[in-house]
């Protein structure tokens, strides 16, 4: 007890001997009083929000249109379209038709089955019309003025298929030949029940992207669910959307399932949904929003930033497309490691500012939403 009592006496007296000498009790403790404008170990010199900085000018490259069609429903996706097609086969010539037929996987995967439709024109009746699909025949016969349809089970398709259309022989006409001549000729691909939309990607496209619109109409009233895919990516799910839907993809919201070349758009729907002027709307970075900022340091932060260190704090609110963030003072490029969401603190040397205005210049490849900016010194 008695050596506690001595320790308080002689705290009173070191803390009196400083006040004789003018020694601050909060300089002494490390800080200073409350309400000094220093907090603990950090001064604060100038905060601010910065709003999107990097890649974030845009304009529209590119509008991909596909049209309309109805989903719920048996899909149909053309393979081979042709006003006019005439085939023919004589003792002494012939002039048959051969075409590769190719089918994208994703309706190979959902095949229902492939029509091959056309209006019978000008015809002789000499000798059947003959169809063949990959070396089997699916029609060998006379073939007078009407609508056909022709049907190639999915078992018979694979993505790379030989389409034969021929004439037969003109039988006891041995000096003419057979002619047919088919118009409208359409090979469709049945499938269901999405509906698949494809569209190229280019690489500078993949470089600049800043956004894909995806915009379509549905009619008012129609009752159920929609759900729209991108390469296998869910992007977009509504129950009962009305009239105008738009929705905006961020290069961080697709950009892993993004392809340089062919990118399928699925579409799909357990009911029957009108959905009209389909488009999907590219928009590229066209220039780099670089932001600016004056800080002024007086000759006593220098002197405190030669005993501590300067230090950036901001808060990336959003990354619309990951990159390199340039930060500069007075066109001294800072050590800038890996940008993460959330909170991030970057340090400068006394070297890299002087005694006065000193700008700052925040820039980059990638693209960010920055707020919550704070420079100050740590010491």
């Amino acid at each position: 007890m008695d050596e506690f009592i001595v320790l308080i006496i002689v705290a009173f007296v070191i803390i009196g001997a400083m006040m004789l000498i003018g020694t601050p009790l909060a300089e002494w403790a490390g800080g200073e009083w409350p309400g000094g404008g220093v907090t603990g170990n950090y001064k604060s010199l100038a905060s601010f929000d910065l709003g999107r900085v990097g890649l974030s000018e845009t304009e529209v490259s590119r509008t991909v249109s596909f049209g309309s069609f109805t989903l719920g429903q048996t899909q149909a996706e053309t393979l081979k379209e042709m006003p006019t097609l005439g085939v023919s086969q004589g003792y002494f010539g012939s002039d048959s038709k051969k075409f590769d037929i190719r089918v994208d996987q994703n309706v190979l995967n959902n095949m229902k089955d492939v029509k091959i439709s056309f209006d019978m024109g000008e015809a002789n009746l000499y000798g059947n019309l003959v169809i063949k699909w990959n070396g089997k025949t699916f029609f060998d016969k006379l073939a007078n003025l009407n609508r056909y349809d022709v049907y190639i089970q999915p078992e018979n398709v694979k993505e790379s298929n030989t389409l034969e259309i021929s004439a037969g022989n003109p039988g006891p006409y041995f000096w003419a030949a057979t002619y047919y001549e088919l118009k409208n000729f359409k090979v469709l691909g049945e499938y269901g029940p999405e509906k698949f939309l494809s569209f190229k990607v280019y690489p500078n496209e993949v470089e600049a992207w800043s956004k894909g619109v995806l915009k379509f109409y549905t009619t008012r009233g129609q009752q159920g669910e929609i759900t729209v895919k991108l390469n296998g990516k869910e992007i977009y799910r509504a129950l009962n959307p009305q009239h105008l839907v738009t929705e905006e993809f961020e290069y961080s919201d697709i950009g892993n399932v993004l392809k340089i070349g062919d990118n399928i758009l699925a579409f799909k729907s357990d009911d029957v949904f009108e959905i009209d002027d389909v488009e999907f709307e590219i928009r590229l970075s066209s220039g780099s929003a670089t932001k600016e900022r004056d800080v002024e340091i007086t000759a006593e932060d220098v002197n405190l930033l030669s005993s501590g260190k300067g230090e950036i704090k901001f808060t990336v609110e959003s990354i619309y497309r990951q990159g390199v963030l340039n930060i500069k003072i007075n066109d001294n490029q800072l050590n800038v490691q890996t940008v993460r969401s959330g909170e991030n603190t970057i340090e400068f040397d006394p070297d890299d500012v002087t005694e006065g205005t000193n700008t700052m210049t925040f820039s980059g490849t990638g693209s960010w939403e920055i707020s919550d900016v704070d420079i100050g010194i740590s010491y």
